[in-house]
């Protein structure tokens, strides 16, 4: 087994189906062995572990596209609980928004 740093920018985006909540954290290592390469993220004590089955994707990006990727999960989410169509329209707005909103350089 060994460890290898990982680069700026990779990230462990999680999405808890049961509340919703969605996470991102940094990766700061992958952990390499036999049966294949596991990202490590730390806790809130800065123990490094490997992040939890609500893990859908470890990705390198940049801030911008990390968030623009969390919110997509969490607009997900919601689109999986519309019952109507009108439900399904505002969140496929929103998502339309998200991916296509890009931030204002002086305002």
């Amino acid at each position: 087994m060994s460890f290898e740093i990982a680069e700026p920018g990779w990230v462990a985006i999680g999405r808890d189906d049961v509340t919703g909540r969605i996470s991102v954290k940094h990766v700061g290592f992958f952990e390499v062995d036999d049966e294949g390469i596991r990202p490590l993220v730390k806790d809130h004590e800065g123990v490094f572990w490997e992040p939890g089955p609500e893990t859908v994707e470890v990705i390198k990006t940049d801030p911008l596209h990390a968030a623009k990727l969390a919110w997509m999960h969490k607009l997900a989410g919601m689109a999986e609980r519309a019952t109507t169509s009108a439900e399904f329209d505002a969140v496929e707005g929103l998502a339309d928004f998200v991916m296509n909103w890009e931030p204002r350089n002086g305002g």
